[in-house]
């Protein structure tokens, strides 16, 4: 679970991360592309983790990579499912404010926890619009965790659009959080950026 959490933080995800169509692509990246774009995120994911810096410049170094290789902000409407068009044009651009602070702290808060991690890439597949990259992740003292990164073209540029661990897709993971926190709450959109604010509270004060 706590690898898990790391993920969603680090790489998207996100909260960072299936067979629904994510962002609208021009065409699905070829498995070689895609396998030669997680190898080198990998690469710069582990030169980063297991470097002397502090845990400081980790997070902000992180944060740059992220937002080079992960399709942010069409995770964060993709979350949002139909529950984007309950959301005002201010409501909207605060949540995706809030979803990329989310993510800032989660990886500033879940960095502490790694060091010495190992990075293989394996083989792909194509699920929906998106190839899958399947790799295994390795770090001191815990199991490897099969991880698989759906890349999808974004802007003319290969993506990270999800990360599905032990089976489990993120973002539909936190698609459907959002969505229940939104229904418990009789549909007010308010309710979730409440949350999420009560969130990054909560992780910065740790």
């Amino acid at each position: 679970m706590m690898f898990r959490r790391f993920v969603l933080g680090a790489m998207i995800g996100a909260p960072m991360l299936a067979a629904i169509p994510g962002p609208v692509s021009a065409q699905i990246v070829p498995p070689d592309a895609a396998k030669a774009f997680i190898t080198q995120a990998g690469q710069q994911l582990v030169t980063v983790v297991n470097s002397s810096a502090t845990d400081a410049q980790k997070a902000t170094e992180l944060r740059t990579l992220v937002n080079q290789i992960v399709a942010v902000d069409q995770v964060g409407d993709y979350v949002l499912g139909r529950y984007a068009s309950v959301a005002t044009p201010t409501q909207h651009q605060q949540f995706l404010t809030l979803f990329h602070q989310l993510l800032s702290y989660n990886i500033t808060y879940q960095i502490k926890a790694y060091q010495g991690i190992g990075f293989t890439v394996n083989g792909t597949s194509t699920m929906g619009n998106d190839t899958i990259v399947d790799t295994t992740i390795t770090s001191p003292g815990k199991q490897p965790a099969d991880v698989g990164w759906a890349v999808d073209e974004v802007n003319g540029s290969p993506k990270i659009v999800d990360v599905i661990v032990a089976g489990t897709s993120l973002r539909i993971t936190t698609r459907n959080d959002y969505a229940s926190v939104i229904t418990d709450n009789g549909g007010q959109f308010s309710a979730l950026l409440t949350a999420m604010q009560g969130q990054i509270s909560k992780i910065a004060n740790n």
